[in-house]
């Protein structure tokens, strides 16, 4: 009686400690995940900082890129619209001297005349960039600037003492916006697909792709005479502003002499829209501003919004779509094939 009594109460003891043993390991188990996340974080700060919006995202990838020679900037029309690729694959094949170029498409959603400043200083001074072309439009002018730069404040709380000192010495908690489901997303293109994009992937597919080597297919049945764009010359003559306007010219003559000031080409452009789409004040009531940019800046200003080109270019009426951003992509390569010319 007493053999099967100890035996039995061995076998409770053990069923007792089963689940303690179960929660020591899996504690274990998931300070070892935190602490490799936490590794990882750390090693990586530049890019989970980055993360937290789509400017330093866009400006985190262009620097995994040791040499780019054309940079492009604006809203989402431009990051849609246009492949780096496509275009340098073009003025490869066109130019008398073949010599391998390299283009980055830094246009992010909700760009803005602020953040073309803010950008300015960080990308003018870029080695090797030889062209920079910049959007414009109503939503490049009219978008509010989005900061990325969080002013401190002092901690009013026990809590915010305690998150500003786990910040200062966890990168989990001081990065932790990257893990929200808006940033998450830009997570893989900084930490694995980065130096193989060339900025206008946004989609998981595209940027897989581009990362396997995959090329964007050129555009079929281009016409060259549907893709000529109306210029505006920096010898327009002066142009009378209402006042937002003249102060946007001013800011945008401002940004162009910035880079101008490193040796860089610069150019603006005027992305297409469908004909049905409306309104439309790059089709008119902004074409002074446009024509004042130019005359300013000493730059010249392609305006493609007035063309008639074809609906199914476009994936919305002020987007284009796959097939027209192969198209838009070589006609922006004709045109900036005179930028690269020796003088």
């Amino acid at each position: 009686m007493k053999l099967r009594s100890t035996t039995g109460a061995g076998a409770v003891a053990r069923s007792a400690t089963a689940p303690g043993r179960r929660l020591v390991l899996f504690l274990a188990g998931l300070l070892a995940l935190l602490a490799a996340l936490e590794g990882l974080v750390r090693w990586n700060a530049p890019l989970f900082a980055a993360a937290s919006h789509r400017a330093l995202a866009k400006a985190a990838m262009l620097e995994q890129h040791p040499r780019v020679d054309i940079l492009f900037l604006g809203t989402s029309r431009t990051q849609d619209g246009v492949s780096p690729d496509l275009v340098t694959r073009t003025l490869e094949e066109a130019a008398s001297k073949p010599g391998k170029l390299v283009g980055f498409n830094a246009a992010f959603p909700g760009s803005s005349l602020d953040a073309l400043a803010s950008l300015a200083r960080r990308f003018a001074g870029r080695p090797g960039l030889r062209v920079l072309a910049i959007e414009l439009s109503q939503p490049q002018l009219g978008n509010e600037p989005a900061p990325w730069e969080i002013s401190e404040q002092p901690p009013a709380t026990l809590e915010d003492r305690l998150e500003r000192g786990l910040s200062a010495k966890v990168c989990l908690v001081r990065y932790r916006s990257a893990f929200l489901p808006d940033n998450l997303g830009r997570l893989p293109a900084l930490l694995v697909f980065g130096p193989s994009l060339s900025g206008w992937e946004t989609l998981g597919s595209d940027q897989v792709a581009s990362w396997l080597g995959h090329k964007e297919a050129p555009a079929t049945g281009f016409d060259p005479a549907r893709w000529q764009p109306a210029l505006f010359k920096p010898g327009a003559p002066a142009q009378t502003l209402e006042t937002e306007a003249d102060k946007q010219a001013t800011r945008l003559a401002e940004i162009a002499g910035y880079y101008r000031a490193k040796g860089v080409r610069v150019v603006f452009f005027i992305p297409p829209l469908m004909r049905a789409f409306a309104p439309a004040p790059e089709r008119n009531t902004l074409k002074p501003l446009f024509a004042e940019v130019a005359r300013r800046s000493g730059c010249e200003v392609w305006d493609y919004a007035s063309l008639d080109l074809p609906a199914g270019l476009f994936h919305d009426p002020s987007h284009l779509g796959r097939e027209g951003r192969a198209h838009f992509s070589r006609a922006l390569a004709m045109q900036m094939a005179g930028l690269l010319d020796p003088k």
